[in-house]
Formats: C-alpha cells, sequence, structure tokens
C-alpha cells in the first residue's frame, strides 16, 4: 500500500518545496508526516519552542501523535483539521490523497491565538504539556507568531487556492486534495434537530469523536443533567447517545480502513476504542461484517 514515503522524486520534492515556500510565505512551521505522524520532509520554519519540545523524547512522542490525531481528525470527511496541540499551539493538518487512497498529512500553524480565550479550536490529544515548567521553553514561546482566528483560517484557505493551482498541469492521479471550509461541519441529511442544546451536543460529539467520551462529558457541556439529555438526545435524533456515538466512530474507521494501512488495532484506538474487540464488535454490529472484510472487499 502506498504512503507519503514512497512517492516518487519529482512528486516528493514538488510537494516538499510547495509546503516550504508556504511554510516561509506564511511564517507558520510545516511539515509532512506519514499516517503515523512520523516526520517524511524536514521540519520547516519551526519555531525555536517547537523544535526545543521536539528535542525531549517525550515532548516528541506527544507531538508526533497530535500529528497524527489532528491528521486522522481531517481524514474523517477529507478535510482539513484545525486545532490546538498539546502544547496549547494551533496547527491546520491537511490530508494528502493520491489516488483516492490516504497517504499522509501537510502539518501547518505552531502559532499562538490572539483571541485565544475565544479559541473555537479543539485540543486535539487529552494530554497537556506543562511547559510552563522550564525556563527555557517560557523564553522560547514569547517568540511564537501570534494570529487571530480569522488569519489562520484565510491561511487555510490561500493554502488550498495554492495547492489547486500549484498541481493544476499534473497527472490529476497524483493531485493533492486540498479542501478547505472554514467553521463548517458536514451536514448529516438523516440528523437534523431544532433544539439548540442537541445541535450543540452533536457538534461536540462529532468534534470529539475519538477521544473517551461519555454521555456525562456531553450532558455537562450543555448544561443538561444526564437523565434529561438522554431522553431529549433519543427524542431528537431518534437513538440513543450512544448508539449515535458508535455510527459516527464506526464512519471514520470505514474511511480509515479503506485509505490508511493502519492496523485494527490503531484505528480502534484513533477513534475512541479501548478495546479492539469491543470496537470489532460494534463494526460487525453496525456493518454486518469484521473489520478484516470489510476492508478487503473496499
Amino acid at each position: 500500500m502506498e504512503n507519503i514515503s514512497t512517492l516518487n522524486s519529482q512528486s516528493s520534492l514538488q510537494l516538499s518545496k510547495t509546503i516550504q515556500d508556504f511554510a516561509l510565505a506564511a511564517d507558520f512551521g510545516s511539515v509532512l508526516v506519514d499516517i503515523h505522524g512520523k516526520e517524511t520532509s524536514d521540519l520547516y520554519n519551526f519555531s525555536p519552542f517547537c523544535q526545543i519540545m521536539r528535542s525531549n523524547p517525550e515532548f516528541k512522542s506527544l507531538c508526533q501523535k497530535c500529528d497524527a490525531f489532528g491528521g486522522l481528525e481531517a481524514s474523517k470527511n477529507g478535510n482539513p483539521c484545525i486545532y490546538r496541540c498539546h502544547a496549547g499551539l494551533t496547527d491546520i493538518s491537511l490530508p494528502i490523497i493520491r489516488n483516492n487512497q490516504l497517504i499522509g498529512f501537510a502539518l501547518f500553524g505552531q502559532v499562538e491565538m490572539s483571541d485565544d480565550t475565544e479559541n473555537p479550536f479543539t485540543r486535539i490529544h487529552p494530554i497537556v504539556t506543562h511547559w510552563e515548567s522550564s525556563p527555557e521553553l517560557r523564553q522560547a514561546r514569547k517568540k511564537v507568531k501570534t494570529v487571530s482566528t480569522t488569519q489562520i483560517e484565510s491561511a487555510a484557505a490561500l493554502l488550498k487556492t495554492i495547492g489547486d493551482y500549484h498541481f493544476n498541469d499534473t497527472d490529476p492521479r497524483d493531485q493533492i486534495k486540498f479542501n478547505f471550509h472554514p467553521n463548517k461541519k458536514e451536514t448529516k441529511d438523516s440528523i437534523s434537530s431544532k433544539n439548540d442544546e442537541i445541535r450543540k451536543a452533536i457538534s461536540y460529539i462529532d468534534t470529539n469523536l475519538t477521544t473517551n467520551l461519555t454521555l456525562e462529558d456531553v450532558a455537562n457541556h450543555v448544561y443538561l443533567s444526564q437523565f434529561y439529555f438522554s431522553r431529549l438526545f433519543k427524542k431528537e435524533i431518534g437513538v440513543s447517545f450512544i448508539t449515535y456515538l458508535n455510527q459516527q466512530r464506526i464512519e471514520q474507521a470505514k474511511v480509515l480502513l479503506t485509505q490508511s494501512n493502519l492496523s485494527i488495532k490503531s484505528i480502534s484506538q484513533n477513534i475512541g476504542y479501548s478495546q479492539t474487540s469491543y470496537f470489532c464488535k460494534i463494526f460487525k454490529e453496525l456493518v454486518g461484517m469484521t473489520p478484516v472484510n470489510y476492508r478487503k472487499i473496499k
């Protein structure tokens, strides 16, 4: 199965040059990673803060997990994801697709938000790094670029335009897919509600699918009791909270099964299931076959 590391030399150089040029023009850090979050290019324009973070094996591991999680979130609908990393910086992840196959991600950003108290972007990893305890990191953090929400969304939109133009003359099968729709979730035709709390709950669930999400978490998010929220959710959506959660996770799993070479265990963990056996059980109940068989026929 193809991955970003096996692109031919011309495609690889072209892709690397594009993200390097954009990183320098926008003054963002950028890097290419495979579907596991491992770097496959140089670290372009990385801030001193991020360079120091990645020089520490423990922090580097968290950085790579954030890269992978951000990429996986982006791959759910083939659209980019703006998110906050374990150290609180904001990044953009863009899926790289070749021959209709997900082969890796381009990561951009490493910026502070000027309107941080209203930062709409979700932390992509449950672990929060307390970098403030290091004098060296505190000093380096002061040099991190600061942007507004509008600026980072505009930068991502510009990146899409550059990508579309840059690859316009290549074989369409080799084009890099840069699709960006700021602040817009995929609309599910079959799922709608006029209730504000339920709409807010659906958005929260869809944003946090890969975390250890519970009914209590979502009920607290919309300021309702668990009992009332559970009844209201089923009335409005037609299925229970846990059924909806499983349905959305399995849809994400189907994408990863067909567009990545991640193991079944890795997919299970990346979409929020701690036990692979339980993931396989739910998958078979909802899809009618095992994840292994689904991958084979797709």
